[in-house]
């Protein structure tokens, strides 16, 4: 008897063994390794399909199925409108062609666009933020890349240097055909890009364009259709965005938003109605605003009046006694969970020795912060070089709004330890992506745990009823 108890004692021991190993928290997301750091997972959502991401930085808050594939609907058109503004001015004028009429479903979003009509760029690229226009971008399409064929090409090679790794783009507008594709990251991804381009940021922020009189049609009001721009939901935040909806796709959001300084890009895909999609767009944007903090690179740190050289003896391109002065290129920003100091993060700098140091901004070098294994911020290192050399008055009058001293750009920063580009400009890694993911491990450890305890339990049973049968 004293036997089966010792036995019975050990199996449950080891039971308890294997549970305590099992995360009890598994709504966190180890950042690296060594489980050092732990990011937040946040709330559930009905989406099938979601992601958060910084602006500058590209830092991913939030994720659910980010590479799953998903028929993106018209929120291809920010892919669109990118391409075009890219390729184009919008001065420009767009004439619409027969197949741009009428090869495009007349019971689908269209701004009203007929044969013959002429448009600007400009007033064609609202036409399909705004109303969603199906017809403008086929319009756009055949005047930007000569034809509609040719444009969808140079939407699939801008994807595809976008570091997009699941998606394929067989039309302009996104009704459904089999081989239109993308996944939360990739639509981040493109995002992202569109809002480094002022003139989308300004087209996808507007309410109401004003569409003047064209040789077709009469003068005519476009309206915004994402809810939070034109306020059939009240939400402050939003800057900007684009709706999408098939039978396939569900229903899809992209939402840029800003609150204190930061601003967050928010894709949601395939969820179950446009009630849905809005809700949990504004839960998740809600959710990265109360518990993410963004910094200011250039407020990590004290401004000091004197102007320390960034470069050691061995630079000897750069004088000892000239005013060198730095900024921030795109980004200049550090992303953190709210329970996670700025001080947890590591800095590294990377110069590149190669590079031309002509008049004015010169970009020599990257500067990033880590959070384990994940970036949490990067920025180009840009040196500027004035014939007339920076005096303090001139630096005074500039701080803060671009220019970071030296002694704060590189603080703490052994000079003997800056690893050197030998060649082109730095290349910073993007932190969208560069993530470990353990949420998809977690399923497995619980799983293996609760086959551990099944058996376990089972070899209890096994012994109790030998124990009886032997009595």
């Amino acid at each position: 008897m004293i036997d089966l108890k010792q036995r019975i004692f050990a199996v449950m021991f080891t039971v308890l063994l294997v549970f305590a190993y099992i995360p009890a928290d598994i709504g966190t997301i180890p950042v690296s390794a060594d489980d050092t750091y732990f990011w937040p997972s946040g709330p559930d959502i009905t989406a099938d399909g979601a992601i958060v991401v910084e602006a500058s930085t590209g830092s991913i808050l939030y994720e659910k199925n980010i590479y799953d594939t998903f028929y993106p609907a018209s929120t291809t058109k920010i892919l669109t409108t990118l391409v075009a503004l890219e390729n184009s001015s919008l001065n420009e004028i767009v004439t619409v062609s027969y197949a741009a009429d009428n090869y495009v479903s007349k019971t689908s979003s269209r701004m009203g666009l007929v044969e013959g009509e002429q448009v600007t760029m400009e007033q064609a690229l609202y036409g399909i933020m705004l109303e969603s226009g199906n017809e403008a971008t086929f319009a756009v399409g055949e005047h930007v890349g000569g034809s509609i064929a040719h444009f969808i090409k140079m939407m699939n090679y801008k994807a595809q240097q976008l570091g997009c790794v699941n998606s394929h783009f067989a039309n302009s507008h996104g009704l459904h055909d089999d081989e239109h594709y993308t996944c939360c990251y990739d639509l981040a991804l493109i995002s992202r890009a569109a809002y480094m381009n002022p003139d989308f940021m300004k087209i996808t922020g507007t309410a109401t364009f004003a569409m003047p009189e064209t040789n077709k049609n009469p003068a005519k009001i476009l309206t915004n259709h994402h809810w939070f721009i034109n306020k059939t939901v009240k939400y402050d935040y939003c800057i900007g965005g684009k709706t999408g909806a098939t039978t396939q796709a569900g229903y899809a959001l992209v939402t840029y938003a800003k609150k204190d300084g930061m601003t967050i890009i928010s894709v949601v895909m395939h969820d179950e109605t446009w009630a849905k999609v809005y809700e949990d767009s504004m839960t998740l944007l809600n959710y990265c605003f109360d518990n993410f903090t963004s910094y200011r690179m250039s407020d990590l740190g004290q401004r000091m009046s004197s102007f320390p050289s960034m470069f050691n003896k061995e630079i000897a391109r750069f004088s000892e006694n000239r005013h060198e002065v730095l900024s921030n290129g795109e980004g200049g920003i550090v992303i953190l969970p709210g329970n996670i100091s700025t001080e947890d993060t590591v800095r590294s700098v990377e110069l590149n020795d190669k590079v031309v140091i002509g008049n004015g901004s010169n970009v020599i070098g990257a500067i990033t912060y880590r959070l384990g294994d994940r970036i949490v911020g990067a920025s180009d290192i840009v040196y500027y070089e004035a014939t007339d050399g920076m005096t303090d008055a001139k630096f005074t009058k500039l701080w803060p709004n671009f220019l970071i001293p030296v002694d704060v750009a590189f603080a703490n920063v052994d000079m003997s330890t800056l690893v050197l580009a030998h060649s082109g400009k730095p290349q910073v890694p993007q932190s969208i992506g560069d993530v470990i993911d353990m949420r998809k491990a977690a399923p497995w450890v619980i799983g293996i745990g609760a086959a551990l305890a099944v058996l376990l339990l089972g070899l209890i049973g096994v012994a109790i009823s030998k124990h009886r049968s032997g009595r």
